[in-house]
């Protein structure tokens, strides 16, 4: 009889956005492997009322089902609903939300931000890394800190890896008028946007010409716009939404890929950004850090210091042979990283754990 695995998430499983698009692999991975796969997202629990019924309508849901599943996989803000059930659980972080929490300044958030998020979006999370079975992390410092905050053993931890979408790699070298630099995601503060423009401003002073490609900002180019001095605003391209196919051609047309982030998770971006031969530049942080040899497969940089990374751009401005070698190297270091190796390894484990 097949296994059936319950997995249950606050995304639908697809491959438009970062974690629906994990997800989507890994559902394939344990279908291809012969499992049942069957999944709990917003489609399933129907309305809410507030984000915080998610967990407890989802649990609902899956009982008015009348399975007995092999094991719930589970995602790290639903999974306090789902441990402790005489079922063995399985939770996946694609970032630990109460260390996010803890790192982020908060005087910029609202006030009803920052009293309603630890109360209804921690508890669960909290209570799912305390007491599941088995904890899938994206990065070392995660484990570290679940391993302090929660007392977590090692051998209960799994760190899964992210993949790249499958393309013709096409090695494009850095030596392109204009000198284009990319910037792929989300225009907030977490990204570390106001150390993009802190170093462009820079640059422009130092009488370098770069221009700047803002794609997935999610945030029209008209807002995004109105953060950059106005000096510098004809040089910056915002694209703010693209379709999968789209982003190779803005990789391939860029020079430098530049994620200046405080947090993530292991980002999707930078690992795309890399097997398109990128030479990268992001912060010695998170997952970032886990994946970068710095000056081999790309280069690091402090959260926060636009100092340091002007003067990283400016290097590689200024010598693209050697950023070119780091862009081959990074290209090399996707070679294993294909969605079907690394979604195999998350069934593999998941398979030498759940008790017959």
């Amino acid at each position: 009889m097949k296994k059936l695995i319950v997995h249950i998430s606050e995304v639908d499983i697809n491959l438009e956005g970062g974690m629906a698009r994990v997800e989507y692999h890994w559902q394939n991975a344990f279908i291809k492997a012969g499992f049942v796969f069957l999944h709990i997202g917003p489609k399933q629990v129907g309305k809410l009322y507030h984000k915080f019924l998610f967990p407890y309508k989802a649990y609902r849901y899956f009982k008015s089902l009348n399975i007995n599943p092999d094991a719930f996989l589970v995602h790290e803000s639903a999974s306090g609903c789902f441990t402790n059930r005489g079922i063995p659980c399985f939770v996946e972080s694609h970032g630990v939300e109460r260390r996010f929490w803890e790192s982020t300044d908060k005087s910029s958030m609202s006030l009803k931000t920052r009293l309603l998020y630890p109360i209804w979006r921690l508890y669960n999370c909290d209570k799912g890394l305390n007491n599941a079975d088995k904890l899938l992390l994206i990065n070392s410092e995660d484990k570290d800190y679940v391993n302090s905050k929660y007392g977590r053993n090692n051998k209960d931890i799994f760190l899964f890896k992210n993949g790249i979408n499958n393309i013709q790699k096409i090695y494009s070298n850095t030596n392109k008028i204009p000198f284009t630099i990319l910037f792929n995601g989300s225009w907030t503060e977490r990204k570390g946007i106001r150390t993009l423009v802190k170093a462009a401003e820079i640059l422009y002073k130092n009488n370098l010409n770069v221009t700047y490609l803002l794609i997935g900002t999610g945030k029209d180019e008209k807002t995004v716009i109105l953060d950059w001095p106005e000096y510098l605003r004809s040089v910056v391209t915002v694209i703010p939404r693209f379709s999968q196919e789209n982003e190779n051609y803005f990789l391939q047309s860029s020079s430098l890929f530049v994620l200046p982030s405080f947090y993530e998770g292991q980002p999707l971006s930078l690992l795309q950004a890399m097997a398109n031969g990128k030479c990268c530049l992001t912060t010695n942080c998170c997952g970032q850090k886990d994946i970068i040899i710095d000056g081999v497969n790309g280069l690091l940089f402090n959260p926060g210091d636009y100092l340091e990374l002007s003067f990283l751009i400016t290097k590689c401005y200024n010598n693209l042979i050697n950023t070119d070698e780091i862009g081959k190297n990074a290209m090399q270091y996707t070679n294993n990283l294909s969605w079907d190796k690394v979604s195999h390894e998350v069934v593999q484990y998941l398979t030498e754990n759940i008790v017959s």
